[in-house]
C-alpha cells in the first residue's frame, strides 16, 4: 500500500500541468480546470507525506544540494519572465518599425477612438469565422478605445445570423496581381440603435473603410455641401482628370451629402447647406449671385472659394471680407517641386502657418498653376484673416502671365514667400434670432487643380482639402491626417530575374560555402 503511496505525487503533478494546459486553451477557469488543480495538490501533499524519510535523506545529500540551487535559479528565471509577461498583458505597448508606418493607425483613426463616448460592437461575417488581416485591424482598434467590442461570425455556418443582420455580401475573390484567394465580407458596427455596414465584395476591409464607418455612425446630423455650377465651376460628378468626384467620394465618406446648386436659378443658397464651395470658375458670377453668399456666410454659413490665375477673381466679394487676390502666377524656383517631377510652376508647400486646419499637419502638398492670396491692407471691421499656408522663399509671383521665360523682377513681381490661402470668421448673429452669435467662416485658395481627381489622393492634396471643408463645417473633430490604403511594398521579378535569384541563394552561395570549407580541411589535414 505504502508502494503506491509513494507515487501518487508523480500523479499529482500530471494532474497540475493538465489542469494549467486546459486553462490555456480554454481560458476558463471552470468546475473541470479547479477539480484537476485541487485534486493535483492533494495527491502531491499525499505523495510527499508517504515519501517523507527517503526525501530528507536525499536533500543531505551535495548531489541534491547541488540541484537545489540550479532548480531555485531556473524558477527565479521562470518567474522573472512570468512576471514581464503579466505586465506586457496589464499594460501592452506596441512598435511600429515598419518604414510605411503599415501597422499604426492613422491620426484620424486616434483621434476618433479616443474621444467615442458610447460601446461601439463591431460584428464582421467572413467565411470561416475569422480573417487575420482584418483581426490584427481591430486589435489595434480595441488597444486604443477600450469601447471597441468586436467579434467574427461564418455566415455560412450561422445563416440565421447573417439573415437577422441582413448580411448577404460574404465569400471569396482572387487578388488579380498575386492569384491567391481572399476573403469578401461584411462588417457591420453597431452603437445603440444605430449601425453602419462596410461591404466588400472584390477587396479586403481597410482602415479607412472602418474609420469612416465611425465617422457616419458618430454622427448626430448630416450635413450638406453645396458645389456652385454655372460658371464653368469643377463638377463633383465628374470622373475626368480635372473633375472632383475623388473629392465627392472623400466627402461622403465623411459624413456629408454632397449636391450642386446654380445660384442665378435657386436665387438663394438652399436652406439646409452648411458649406457652400465654388470650385475655380471660368466666367464672372453675377452680382446677385455673390450677394447670396454673403447673406449666407452672414447667416453663419461655410464658403471654399478656389480661384485660378487669369480667371474671374470675384474681387468685389472678396474685398469685402479682407481678401485680397493677386493677378499673379506663383513660380519656385527652390527646386522643391523636383521631389514631384514638377517644374517652378507647380510650387511645393512643406510648412503651414498655425491653424485650425493645419494642425498636426505635415504633408506636403503642392498646387498647380496657382496665384497668390493676401489679406488685404486695408482690414474689415469685425474681419480676421488668417494665412493658412506660404509658398517657399525662393518663390515669386510672376505679373507678366504672358511671357514664357518669366524670370523675377523686382519692380512688377512679387517678392515670396507669398501667402496661397486664407482663412476668414467674422461673428455674426442673424437678424431676429436669439441666442449667441456664431461665425461665418470663408477659405479662400488661389487654386482649384490641387483637388482634381488626378492629384486628390496625391500627397497631402486630398487631406488638407477635407480639412478645409471639415473647418468650414464647424467639424474640428474630423481635422487630421486620414488613414489610406496600405502601399504595395512587393517586388516583381521578371523570369530571368528569378532564375539568377535561384541559382544565386540554391547553388552559387552554398557552393561558394562548400568549397571554402573543403579547402580549410585540405589545409589542416597537411
Amino acid at each position: 500500500m505504502n508502494r503506491y503511496l509513494q507515487k501518487l505525487d508523480n500523479l499529482g503533478l500530471l494532474m497540475l500541468v493538465g489542469a494549467a494546459i486546459y486553462y490555456s486553451v480554454t481560458n476558463v477557469w471552470d468546475k473541470w480546470a479547479i477539480g484537476l488543480a485541487i485534486g493535483g495538490a492533494v495527491l502531491v501533499v499525499v505523495g510527499i507525506a508517504a515519501n517523507y524519510r527517503q526525501i530528507l535523506e536525499t536533500l543531505g545529500k551535495r548531489s541534491t544540494k547541488y540541484a537545489t540551487n540550479y532548480a531555485v535559479s531556473v524558477v527565479l528565471v521562470v518567474g522573472l519572465v512570468s512576471g514581464i509577461n503579466f505586465i506586457g498583458q496589464r499594460h501592452p505597448k506596441r512598435f511600429d518599425l515598419t518604414g510605411s508606418g503599415q501597422h499604426s493607425l492613422a491620426p484620424q483613426t486616434v483621434q476618433i477612438l479616443e474621444k467615442l463616448n458610447q460601446d461601439i460592437d463591431i460584428k464582421a461575417f467572413f467565411p470561416g469565422g475569422d480573417y487575420p488581416k482584418l483581426r490584427d485591424l481591430l486589435v489595434e482598434y480595441r488597444t486604443r478605445s477600450r469601447r471597441i467590442k468586436y467579434e467574427f461570425i461564418d455566415p455560412e455556418k450561422h445563416p440565421d445570423v447573417a439573415k437577422a443582420y441582413e448580411v448577404t455580401v460574404y465569400g471569396t475573390f482572387s487578388n488579380p496581381f498575386t492569384g491567391t484567394q481572399l476573403k469578401s465580407g461584411t462588417v457591420l458596427l453597431i452603437a445603440g440603435d444605430r449601425r453602419e455596414k462596410v461591404e466588400k465584395r472584390s477587396e479586403e476591409v481597410r482602415e479607412e473603410d472602418l474609420t469612416n464607418a465611425l465617422i457616419k455612425l458618430q454622427r448626430k446630423e448630416t450635413k450638406k455641401i453645396y458645389f456652385v455650377q454655372g460658371h464653368g465651376e469643377k463638377d463633383p460628378g465628374s470622373t475626368e482628370r480635372g473633375g472632383y468626384s475623388e473629392a465627392k467620394k472623400g466627402l461622403e465618406d465623411q459624413g456629408f451629402k454632397v449636391e450642386t446648386v446654380n445660384l442665378a436659378s435657386e436665387a438663394k443658397v438652399p436652406d439646409d447647406a452648411k458649406v457652400v464651395v465654388v470650385a475655380g470658375p471660368t466666367a464672372e458670377p453675377f452680382p446677385q449671385e455673390l450677394q447670396y453668399l454673403t447673406d449666407f456666410l452672414n447667416r453663419g454659413g461655410g464658403v471654399l472659394v478656389m480661384i485660378d490665375p487669369q480667371a474671374p477673381s470675384v474681387e468685389s466679394f472678396l474685398k469685402s471680407w479682407g481678401v485680397a487676390p493677386d493677378n499673379d502666377i506663383v513660380l519656385d524656383v527652390s527646386g522643391a517641386g523636383r521631389l514631384m517631377g514638377a517644374g517652378p510652376s507647380i510650387p511645393l508647400v512643406m510648412q503651414y502657418e498655425s491653424h485650425k486646419i493645419t494642425d498636426r499637419f505635415r504633408n506636403m502638398t503642392f498646387f498647380p498653376f496657382a496665384r497668390s492670396v493676401q489679406p488685404s491692407k486695408e482690414s474689415v471691421p469685425g474681419v480676421t484673416v488668417e494665412t493658412i499656408f506660404k509658398s517657399t522663399a525662393r518663390s515669386w509671383g510672376e505679373t507678366d502671365l504672358k511671357n514664357p521665360e518669366a524670370t523675377f523682377d523686382e519692380k512688377k513681381d512679387l517678392k515670396g514667400p507669398l501667402s496661397m490661402a486664407v482663412a476668414v470668421t467674422k461673428e455674426v448673429k442673424p437678424a431676429g434670432e436669439k441666442g449667441p452669435a456664431t461665425k461665418a467662416r470663408l477659405v479662400v485658395v488661389g487654386d482649384s487643380d490641387f483637388a482634381v481627381n488626378s492629384y486628390f489622393s496625391m500627397q497631402g492634396n486630398g487631406n488638407l482639402f477635407l480639412n478645409m471643408l471639415s473647418w468650414l463645417a464647424s467639424d474640428e473633430d474630423l481635422i487630421s491626417i486620414r488613414p489610406k490604403a496600405p502601399e504595395d511594398r512587393r517586388v516583381i521579378l521578371s523570369q530571368s530575374q528569378q532564375r539568377r535569384l535561384l541559382y544565386l541563394t540554391v547553388f552559387i552561395l552554398p557552393g561558394a560555402v562548400l568549397v571554402a570549407g573543403i579547402s580549410v580541411w585540405q589545409r589542416r589535414k597537411r
